[in-house]
């Protein structure tokens, strides 16, 4: 086989492969550069996904006559100099390949004007030729037109996916790029469209209401932490906001938007016990760190990064997260209808009963009499129980509503998640052993798994047939578990265990949990002004007393000032 050298446009075609994948690719790099350029606002047009045409429009600082030549020739560059530079760079680009690569594989002009000159230059680049630099008229900023992408390589635009699916990547690219840089006005258009405008945000929270809408930034919770240099800041979501997928979870380090599967790792461990598997929080999360900490010289399209220290980083971000998702922040609003949206009904001919009795209910109970008896400690009194499911809890900054049976599950759960990490969980053994009679396919997966089961504290013995006795049971929960039986409860540990989790941790964390709402107080179990008052106590003294194991809100509050606004005192 024959060694030969490859010609200029086959090299200039395969290196625009590595940088220019689909439009998407195209509109990250354009992006970039704008705001290199330190433009105060951008606009994006694409017509047919990006695959017809992209055009960005910006008011950076812009190009003379000189620069728009050799802008478009690869390895030119305003960012770096030196080999040294590259331990410290802070702009998003840097290799200067992106816009000759472009050229390479479509059909592209640029026009641009420095900020200060009235003269604009043009230049238009067809598979690598150029043509220019020529006069042209525009304000100051710069203009880049893309058209018909990878029209010179039939076979790659094969692979493009439909419109809709090159739009997707485009229009991820472009929030990304917008939340990521607040201080900059943006908008998109698609086939003559309006898909965002969002001008100058003073605060990330405005830009989040501007690309997701207000009701999510207000579910938004502040994120912050600093330590050796390492600063994280930013927003995460309460467990009750949450996507099925990852798509919503952004990372900017020193600036730039990055892929980190150590730093998606981190935040994901953080939701563990507070999201159902399979759900995951929204996120925009800004780490800044001294530059030459990180190297972003690692990937073709920059995506991802290496962390001098990523460890370190790993525990200030694990901190922040700590801190936010133990706060006040986690607690959901009562989110009752504003005086606007009320609605009144259309009247009915037939009265209908009340489904309670009004009298009974405005009646106080013998239980709160014995208000007095209660010992109270800390800044939370509960005042009552409302239809044998909630507690109603006095602060004081207004009224907090308590589901008792997530309140318990949760109180069970970090109990048993403390006994398993510390080696065993404790375990009662029944003086007589409990029949349970499952489903063929039900009693192979628990055969399967008899010794995680037991690593939880529960111990099977297998007779044959789909029955097996249960002989041990975690203390914690046996006696409580033990008034509601526990055949439905093997029922469900079965299909857990079919899940077949690869990560061990995660399958015995679904089965704590399933075994702390099994065992929890249920709703329409009466209890004791001294149990309510005590079960709240123990909650407030938890790391996460806000959410349940499986995502749901334990805790929704209605501050005094609602309260003054609905009854007009305020």
């Amino acid at each position: 086989m024959t060694i030969r050298r490859l010609g200029e446009t086959l090299t200039r075609k395969i290196a625009a492969g590595e940088v220019i994948e689909r439009p998407a690719s195209v509109l990250k790099e354009l992006l970039e550069n704008s705001l290199d350029a330190k433009s105060e606002s951008i606009s994006v047009s694409i017509e047919e996904g990006g695959t017809r045409s992209i055009v960005v429009r910006d008011d950076g600082e812009g190009m003379d006559a000189d620069d728009l030549h050799l802008c478009v020739e690869r390895h030119t560059t305003s960012k770096i100099a030196q080999e040294t530079d590259l331990d410290t760079i802070s702009t998003l680009g840097f290799r200067g390949e992106a816009l000759a690569s472009i050229a390479s594989v479509a059909r592209m002009r640029i026009i641009s004007c420095v900020r200060g000159e009235k003269e604009a230059h043009q230049v238009r680049v067809i598979a690598g030729d150029v043509e220019g630099p020529l006069p042209a008229a525009r304000a100051p900023g710069t203009t880049v037109e893309v058209e018909d992408l990878f029209f010179n390589l039939p076979a790659r635009a094969n692979f493009l996916g439909t419109t809709r699916t090159e739009f997707f990547h485009v229009n991820r690219v472009f929030h990304r790029l917008a939340l990521a840089f607040a201080d900059v006005s943006w908008s998109l258009k698609h086939d003559e469209r309006t898909i965002l405008t969002a001008p100058h945000a003073s605060s990330l929270p405005d830009r989040i209401a501007q690309v997701y809408g207000a009701q999510v930034a207000r579910a938004m919770i502040p994120l912050e932490a600093e330590r050796n240099g390492i600063a994280v800041s930013g927003f995460i979501s309460q467990p009750d906001l949450k996507r099925g997928n990852r798509r919503d979870q952004l990372f900017c380090v020193n600036g730039r938007p990055v892929n980190d599967r150590g730093l998606s790792y981190v935040l994901a461990s953080a939701y563990r016990g507070m999201l159902r598997r399979g759900t995951y929080p929204l996120a925009v999360i800004r780490i800044d760190l001294p530059l030459d900490s990180v190297d972003v010289n690692v990937h073709p399209r920059k995506e991802e990064i290496r962390f001098a220290k990523p460890r370190a980083v790993q525990e200030v971000l694990t901190q922040a997260l700590q801190s936010a998702l133990s706060s006040r922040y986690i607690v959901a609003p009562f989110l009752a209808p504003r005086p606007g949206e009320l609605r009144e009904r259309p009247s009915s001919s037939k009265t209908k009963e009340l489904p309670f009795d009004l009298r009974r209910e405005l009646t106080v109970r013998q239980t709160l009499r014995q208000e007095g008896k209660a010992r109270v400690s800390g800044e939370r009194r509960v005042i009552g129980q409302l239809q044998k499911t909630y507690l109603l809890v006095e602060t004081a900054g207004g009224l907090e509503i308590v589901d008792q049976h997530i309140a318990h599950e949760r109180i069970l759960y970090e109990e048993l998640c403390e006994q398993f990490h510390q080696g065993e969980v404790t375990r009662q053994q029944f003086l007589l052993p409990v029949r349970l009679e499952l489903s063929f396919e039900n009693a192979a997966r628990l055969t399967a798994g008899l010794k995680e089961l037991e690593q939880v504290g529960i111990v099977l013995d297998e007779f044959g047939g789909g029955t097996f006795l249960l002989r041990e049971y975690p203390s914690l929960l046996a006696e409580g578990q033990a008034r509601y039986g526990f055949q439905e409860l093997a029922e469900r540990l079965a299909e857990l265990l079919a899940r077949g989790e690869k990560v061990r941790e995660a399958l015995f964390e679904d089965l704590l949990a399933e075994l702390a709402c099994a065992g929890a107080i249920k709703a329409g179990d009466r209890l004791p002004l001294e149990e309510q008052q005590a079960l709240v106590e123990r909650l407030m003294q938890l790391q996460n007393p806000y959410t349940c194991p499986h995502g749901r809100p334990i805790i929704f509050t209605i501050s005094r000032e609602e309260l003054d606004r609905r009854f007009k005192r305020a």
